[in-house]
């Protein structure tokens, strides 16, 4: 006998929206590798909303270490694993994977749920997927900003630089703080964007800041600056070498990027949470929640965290009712 369109239709959502009594297969394609502080901090919030019933396997396209020139075949590579796995679901994490395999995924019936987007979601055409939802990564630059300006509340006029690299994660990150990407004002500080391609320029800028009349810097993504031989230069040597000939403290937008070796600290983004949120959409679907009734989330609260050592050297005055809610770093 043969089915009517509506009964294949009804027939199809009921697959769809089925709860996995048995245990799931689920893929996350990553943008970078699973050394990337933001992965690992994710990856960890993802787990443990999901748990251990289900099947998590994963794919690194590395495209914070590849040349943009690589990304392409990576993208590939990480669909050539979807075919051979044909998981039951399917995570996105991050620009670089979202945008390469957003079609794809979207002419399929798989769920996707997407994490760490930092683009307009209208950018991909992922408005148009009725197979996907997931969560805006909107780091909380605003409210870092003013924390900071209050920081500096004893100087009249506070003049803030805020560095990041060039790469395609950045100007859709910085866009969302200000379109033009170059300057604005947030409480009494005035604050200045840098788009930074080469470590020359960085060391530049950060050793003239202070004699430009800067009051304090802000470091977001560096992890795609290269040398004069237009090699990456490893994140962790930037930020060594901002530690220790930076005249004025430098902040974070991140997590990761707080610590003894690393930023001062910050009102920042939590990795972990930001995963879990993730996690929890995929728990939905899973559970039988048509992916089109979820509607996107993104981070509503961030931590302060601080890391004791940048905080001695800087001299600065934490509030007492920041104080009580600091996560601290050595």
């Amino acid at each position: 006998m043969r089915c009517t369109p509506l009964q294949l239709l009804l027939l199809l959502l009921a697959c769809i929206c089925t709860p996995y009594t048995h245990a799931a297969s689920i893929l996350i394609i990553e943008s970078y590798h699973k050394e990337y502080p933001w992965t690992d901090h994710c990856n960890k919030g993802i787990r443990s909303a999901i748990g251990n019933k289900h099947k998590i396997q994963q794919f690194y396209m590395d495209t914070k270490r590849l040349p943009a020139t690589a990304f392409d075949d990576a993208a590939t590579r990480a669909w050539n694993t979807y075919l051979t796995l044909k998981p039951d679901l399917v995570i996105l994490a991050d620009d670089n994977a979202i945008s390469r395999l957003s079609e794809r995924l979207g002419k399929t019936n798989i769920p996707v749920i997407f994490l760490g987007m930092n683009a307009n979601p209208r950018r991909y055409g992922i408005h148009k997927l009725a197979n996907f939802t997931g969560v805006l990564e909107r780091p909380l630059f605003k409210r870092s900003l003013l924390f900071v300006d209050q920081l500096l509340k004893d100087l009249p006029k506070r003049k803030i630089l805020v560095l990041f690299d060039s790469s395609h994660t950045s100007v859709a990150t910085i866009e969302h703080i200000n379109r033009s990407k170059l300057s604005m004002t947030i409480g009494r500080s005035h604050v200045e964007f840098k788009l930074i391609t080469n470590i020359v320029e960085w060391k530049s800028l950060i050793k003239a800041s202070k004699a430009k009349g800067f009051d304090a810097i802000f470091i977001g993504l560096h992890h795609t600056i290269v040398d004069e031989n237009t090699d990456y230069v490893s994140p962790a040597q930037i930020m060594q070498w901002t530690k220790l000939n930076s005249p004025l403290p430098h902040f974070g937008f991140w997590d990761f990027s707080i610590g003894s070796n690393g930023n001062v600290g910050g009102y920042v983004l939590d990795g972990f949470l930001h995963g879990q949120l993730a996690g929890k959409l995929a728990m939905k679907v899973l559970s039988g929640t048509p992916v089109s009734k979820i509607p996107y989330l993104h981070d509503k609260k961030g931590q302060y965290m601080f890391s004791l050592s940048g905080v001695e050297r800087w001299k600065l005055h934490i509030p007492e009712k920041v104080r009580q809610q600091v996560i601290w770093t050595n």
